[in-house]
């Protein structure tokens, strides 16, 4: 707690933030915010999405653990709760959370086991039955065929509807409370 005071008194909360965010553990070997950032998407911070900077803070407390290279799941599962949780403290609105979330993960893999640099996507297929999307280098979509992942893209849709339902009870809570005060 001492350290942590006088930590505060010689660095704002921001430099606090972004010197502990360049320097922890992101999982398979990544330290600091930029390496991972290009690790799982293939670009610099500055460029990421809120869907994705949501996903990557997900992974904070147990990166390998979390990690969507894992299980594909828990890279929306974890995005879904940091998008809850700015709700809840006033950073974000319910609509931009539930929008966000449904939007498809693009991680980039590129590491010797993927050695063709391509990318896959993490989210349910928009393809339909028996297709999946294969995202070049420079972004342009191909598409290839190959088995749709039921159960992945159904645990994925999981997290979507229960994103959900926790917009309507918190919708439904603030109605109640708008209520009661007129």
């Amino acid at each position: 707690m001492v350290l942590a005071l006088t930590l505060e008194r010689i660095m704002s909360k921001q430099g606090i933030l972004s010197s502990y965010i360049c320097k922890i553990y992101w999982g398979h070997g990544i330290n600091g915010i930029e390496s991972a950032s290009n690790f799982y998407f293939g670009k610099h911070p500055s460029l990421l999405s809120l869907a994705e900077s949501a996903m990557l803070a997900g992974l904070i407390p147990a990166p390998e653990l979390r990690s969507p290279l894992r299980d594909q799941r828990s890279g929306k599962t974890f995005q879904a709760k940091v998008l809850r949780r700015m709700v809840e403290v006033g950073s974000l609105d319910i609509e931009m959370a539930l929008l966000t979330v449904r939007q498809p993960l693009y991680l980039h893999l590129n590491r010797p086991e993927h050695s063709d640099g391509l990318s896959y996507m993490l989210s349910f297929s928009w393809l339909g039955l028996g297709e999946n999307k294969k995202l070049n280098q420079v972004g342009k979509e191909s598409t290839f065929k190959g088995t749709w992942d039921w159960e992945r893209e159904s645990k994925i849709w999981e997290v979507c509807e229960e994103m959900e339902r926790w917009a309507v009870k918190v919708r439904h809570r603030t109605s109640v409370k708008a209520s009661c005060l007129n």
